[in-house]
């Protein structure tokens, strides 16, 4: 007999699913997917409204880190110069620096389009995002090393793998931020979701550029077709893999 006394259990599984938003992994890795790519370009461009300005807030911040550490990075190696320092010295400190500089870098710059996932779905996005990922630093830098291995290999080998797996692992970093899926498994997973619609994929980061040059050229038409761009890719993202509750929680 059941326990009418008994505390009501909610079935947590169930409603952390219904939270979601958009596809999931085994369909993605199945290809049991559709995308429209103009049609989420059209979309993208009709819900710039209320993103614009965070998304270029988030790039001004991601900007200013960029050239806040440069400058300290500048300022150190200039003194260690005039101490006297072997010039091989700096050059390892070069080294380290572009290391640091790429892995503080990743989690600030996938979360931009975290804020596109969260903007498509209407909740609440603020610039300061950039600076909530970085518990996730060493997947990322670990996924990141792994792709640019690889995609160093095949450009070695015969080119086309290497043309590839550049766009085939174009959503690793943000399945493993955003998912936080390990770093292999998120290579994997995009690899083999993006395969399904890589011609596509090619066909829209080609458009996307084309779009960009062109808003570059106008002078200030970037500051529509940088947003665009963001939130274009985010909803993609959404559509392919989904976006979790986690991700959607006020």
């Amino acid at each position: 007999m059941s326990d009418i006394y008994a505390t009501p259990e909610a079935d947590l599984a169930q409603d952390s699913f219904a939270n979601r938003s958009g596809g999931n992994i085994d369909d993605a890795v199945a290809g049991n997917f559709e995308v429209n790519m103009l049609e989420t370009l059209g979309e993208a461009w009709r819900g710039l409204k209320g993103f614009k300005l965070k998304c270029l807030i988030a790039l001004l911040l991601y900007l200013a880190v960029f050239i806040g550490v440069g400058i300290g990075f500048g300022i150190f190696t200039s003194i260690i110069a005039r101490t006297g320092a072997d010039p091989s010295v700096i050059g390892i400190l070069s080294i380290v620096f572009q290391v640091v500089i790429t892995v503080i870098a990743l989690p600030m710059s996938i979360a931009i389009l975290v804020m596109g996932m969260r903007h498509a779905n209407r909740k609440a996005v603020s610039a300061g995002e950039i600076f909530r990922h970085f518990g996730v630093i060493g997947t990322l830098f670990l996924a990141y090393l792994i792709m640019t291995i690889f995609i160093l290999i095949g450009f070695v080998l015969l080119v086309l793998p290497g043309i590839y797996l550049m766009f085939a692992y174009m959503f690793a970093m943000p399945l493993a931020l955003e998912k936080k899926m390990g770093a292999w498994h998120s290579l994997e997973t995009s690899r083999k979701a993006t395969t399904k619609v890589w011609f596509r994929l090619v066909g829209l980061l080609l458009l996307i550029s084309l779009i960009n040059v062109l808003g570059m050229i106008t002078v200030i038409g970037w500051i529509w077709t940088v947003p665009w761009t963001v939130l274009t890719f985010s909803m993609v993202y959404q559509k392919i893999f989904g976006v979790e509750a986690h991700t959607l929680a006020d």
